[in-house]
């Protein structure tokens, strides 16, 4: 039997941010069998002065693949979806998809400490 490892992923987008945030979903379903979301919420920009609103969301995941395979196909989805390395520099966030928590591994401590992210992870009912 396969070890199911449970992810916590945080997808963000200031530029036609719901639009994004449905089409990163779309290929995340297509991507984890077993996968649920939280409701998109609006939030300021952190860090960038020059930036629209963020429309953010939370997914809980759950994969029996290695860790550094799915961090590979979050940034693949990312460029799918049409992030490039210059688009940061311009304020333009197309998507984000970030791969917060790997099982009880706090990748990215920042991002979970913010309070949308929390409230998204407790209204994920797994």
């Amino acid at each position: 039997m396969n070890m199911q490892s449970k992810v916590v992923i945080g997808l963000g987008a200031n530029w036609n941010g719901e639009e994004q945030i449905k089409a990163a979903d779309k290929l995340l379903k297509n991507y984890f069998n077993k996968i649920s979301f939280s409701e998109g919420v609006y939030t300021e920009p952190i860090g960038m002065s020059q930036s629209n609103l963020f429309f953010n969301q939370v997914a809980i995941a759950y994969t029996s693949r290695p860790i550094e395979e799915v961090k590979i196909a979050l940034k693949s989805m990312e460029k799918q979806l049409g992030r490039t390395p210059h688009s940061k520099q311009q304020g333009i966030i197309p998507i984000d998809i970030d791969l917060l928590q790997w099982n009880d591994q706090i990748l990215k401590l920042q991002d979970l400490e913010r309070a949308f992210i929390r409230q998204g992870i407790e209204s994920i009912d797994f």
